[in-house]
């Protein structure tokens, strides 16, 4: 044929790196590779991502975006406006923030099979990622447990993960590349190369099961408990239900989702949520006792009274300081009727500890 002369005017992309470049721009950044960094952010919604030709053989687009993603979710919106999320070049000044960011990254992967293959590709993978236990926001009670500044970090990460900016971008994007993953052929011995290393389309597993109620995959980790053990279950019209998801009635026994918390685990000595970060204001009545015993506590202002506070804490809140020391209330045979009422393991009980980063 002649007097013809192809111009294509796209280039083919990956269909994975497809999939997170779409979640990037649904949830307001851009995407650009440069030479000049392996994976960063400008503080100006643009995420800078390495040339193909500087990326590690084992290193895919999606996944890239996928971390970088979640270091937005950690840093948060003010994060969002510091040049690299406000960390240092080679990220170890404060390695609770990028253990934070992989802590989520593992959780949000693992809902859907991708624990493995959205692993990170750098020496974070030996040094950090492959020491993670199977619930990747739980950390060795040596250290603080669920307190541990990392899994805090990850967990609020995860509460911002659920909220409308963010929610139907990454679970669109997460089942899509599941989809993917469940379509590419992976085993067998063409999967390991000479070193030993699996390819990572190998490591790819079907998604865990959803719970009964629809709001969580179900934990394989937790396989020794039910609903019924957990603090967030609770009884209405003679049926078990669960805080996460109130309108539906759960089967019994039912298997625990990755939201699950021991009910004798749930101590308000070692929380101390509703009385710090996540509520900042506490509503004292003329008729509370405080008044009286503890008058310099209470601010007045015109009608209106109120526990004082500091910094983000209340000022009668005691303790609490490293993530193994209790918490206590210096008031409490006097703390007000809004503190009494306060039930532990109730709605806002969950609300409260969501905001500090202790639950899901």
């Amino acid at each position: 044929m002649t007097g013809f002369q192809r111009q294509p005017r796209h280039y083919y992309e990956d269909p994975l790196s497809r999939v997170w470049l779409t979640c990037a721009a649904q949830v307001g950044f851009r995407v650009a590779r440069t030479a000049d960094a392996y994976a960063s952010s400008d503080g100006h919604g643009t995420l800078l991502i390495a040339t193909e030709d500087q990326l590690d053989p084992d290193d895919n687009l999606g996944q890239m975006i996928f971390h970088e993603l979640c270091h937005a979710l950690v840093e948060g919106e003010s994060g969002e406006r510091a040049l690299d999320w406000g960390l240092d070049n080679t990220r170890m000044g404060k390695p609770w923030r990028e253990h934070a960011c992989l802590r989520l990254q593992a959780w949000l992967a693992g809902s859907v099979g991708l624990r493995d293959f959205f692993a990170p590709t750098t020496d974070f993978r030996v040094s950090f990622w492959a020491t993670l236990p199977a619930d990747p926001l739980q950390a060795d009670p040596g250290v603080g447990g669920r307190r541990e500044r990392s899994c805090v970090a990850a967990r609020i990460g995860a509460w911002r993960a659920s909220q409308p900016r963010w929610a139907e971008p990454l679970h669109t994007a997460l089942t899509a590349s599941a989809r993917i993953a469940a379509w590419v052929p992976g085993g067998g011995a063409s999967s390991v190369d000479s070193g030993g290393l699996a390819s990572l389309w190998s490591t790819v597993v079907p998604p865990p099961l959803m719970h009964p109620a629809g709001h969580a995959p179900i934990a394989h980790y937790h396989a020794e408990n039910r609903c019924a053990d957990c603090a967030w279950s609770f009884a209405r019209r003679g049926r078990l239900r669960c805080r996460h998801a109130p309108r539906i009635a759960l089967p019994d026994p039912s298997p625990v989702c990755i939201r699950y918390e021991s009910a004798i685990a749930l101590d308000c000595q070692t929380c101390g949520a509703c009385c710090r970060e996540a509520y900042h204001s506490v509503e004292v009545s003329s008729r509370d006792p405080v008044n009286q015993t503890h008058p310099d506590l209470v601010l007045i202002r015109d009608t209106h009274r109120k526990l004082q506070r500091e910094g983000e804490r209340c000022a009668a809140l005691l303790g609490g300081l490293t993530a193994n020391a209790d918490f206590a209330c210096a008031i409490y045979a006097d703390r007000p009727r809004t503190c009494r009422n306060f039930t532990r393991g109730s709605e806002n009980c969950l609300d409260a500890r969501r905001r500090v980063g202790l639950s899901l």
